[in-house]
């Protein structure tokens, strides 16, 4: 397999996710809205490792997507690892959006609405 520069490596979908209260006045997370994208994934340098760790938001990787892609959303799933991320942090860069993200402990079972 050839690699191409700045040529996507992963799919990925982006997730707008609102928090509502069920019945009993639980928090319910209800999906919004989502959108699938193509995206270059790269590792955390040492520098943004040391200032996740200061500020006590470890990020687990980085995704660059095109900026007219990117909707704002929070949440980012991956369905090849069925792991759901939540973007700590955006910067453009160019033409090109990178976000930063954590992994979550939330499920798509947890999500109401889920038709992914």
């Amino acid at each position: 397999m050839i690699a191409y520069p700045n040529s996507g490596n992963i799919n990925l979908f982006l997730l707008r996710v609102k928090t509502d209260a069920d019945d009993l006045g639980n928090q319910v997370l209800r999906l919004v809205g989502s959108k699938e994208v193509v995206g270059m994934t790269a590792s955390i340098t040492s520098k943004e490792h040391y200032s996740s760790k200061e500020s006590k938001v470890l990020l687990d990787f980085k995704v660059s997507i095109q900026v007219f892609l990117y909707d704002g959303s929070k949440y980012l799933y991956v369905p090849n690892e069925d792991t759901i991320y939540k973007v700590e942090r955006t910067y453009q860069n160019g033409m090109w959006m990178e976000l930063y993200a954590s992994e979550t402990q939330i499920k798509k079972e947890d999500i109401a609405g889920w038709n992914l």
